[in-house]
């Protein structure tokens, strides 16, 4: 496989729309609760970390497989993370990549039917330090690692003043996979990663149509994965208020 890495995927079919496991409580790490949740709730494949989920990657690809749904993603690092991904039957992993490892990793990555894909993250405390947190910090990131690919995060474009719209315009076809995340609108551009910012999807300051508007003009059919990035009362309530709006818009 070339170092220029495998291509995402077909342009022009139906994106799908995953749960991260965040959304759901931390005080319990039923995988089979969590699993049977995502589908109850309406969604095709989540999202997680491999300490988040607690069990072996074979053993995730066998429960999905039994319920119907998609392990969507892995955020994870390095070798173990893409072999990880791998065998949970996932095709991105989210994570950063050194300019040093980009070939190697990439390629590795590509072998195995998976992309990278780099996720924008405000980081307040190491603001001006490398994070990649802002439409310019996506853009240079990839430009700087040939073969990777972008998560944007909407609602942490958001609170650093990034316009979600523009910037999926501007990644074109370098978006590999999506975040799909709102906030207050009055914490639009302020950098505070308070929990109280983040609001379900379609209720606060993510232009929501034109974002999705966004995603059909590149092209993008991959997924759209719902993180909440709040802990809320009644998950099980939320998660499925938030596969409603999406739907209502036709996804």
């Amino acid at each position: 496989m070339g170092s220029n890495g495998p291509t995402v995927r077909e342009r022009g079919s139906n994106m799908r729309v995953g749960h991260h496991f965040y959304n759901w409580p931390h005080d319990w790490t039923d995988l089979d609760k969590r699993l049977q949740l995502t589908k109850e709730t309406g969604y095709a494949g989540w999202e997680a970390k491999p300490n988040e989920i607690g069990a072996p990657a074979e053993t995730v690809k066998a429960k999905c497989d039994a319920l119907g749904i998609e392990c969507a993603a892995i955020g994870a690092g390095g070798r173990e993370g893409i072999d990880y991904a791998h065998a949970a039957g996932a095709r991105v992993l989210r994570a950063t990549v050194s300019k040093e490892e980009c070939l190697e990793l990439v390629d590795y990555a590509a072998e195995r039917g998976i992309v990278l894909a780099v996720h924008n993250h405000l980081s307040v405390k190491t603001r001006g330090k490398g994070a990649i947190e802002t439409r310019e910090d996506l853009l240079r990131y990839l430009d700087e690692r040939p073969g990777t690919y972008a998560c944007p995060d909407t609602g942490h474009l958001l609170l650093c003043g990034s316009d979600p719209v523009r910037t999926i315009r501007d990644l074109g076809e370098r978006v590999g996979y999506v975040h799909l995340k709102d906030i207050d609108p009055a914490a639009v551009g302020k950098a505070d990663k308070g929990g109280d910012n983040f609001w379900e999807i379609g209720a606060g300051a993510l232009d929501l149509d034109g974002t999705l508007e966004a995603l059909q003009a590149i092209g993008y059919d991959g997924w759209l994965m719902i993180e909440r990035d709040r802990r809320v009362a009644d998950t099980v309530a939320s998660a499925k208020r938030m596969r409603d709006t999406l739907r209502r818009l036709g996804y």
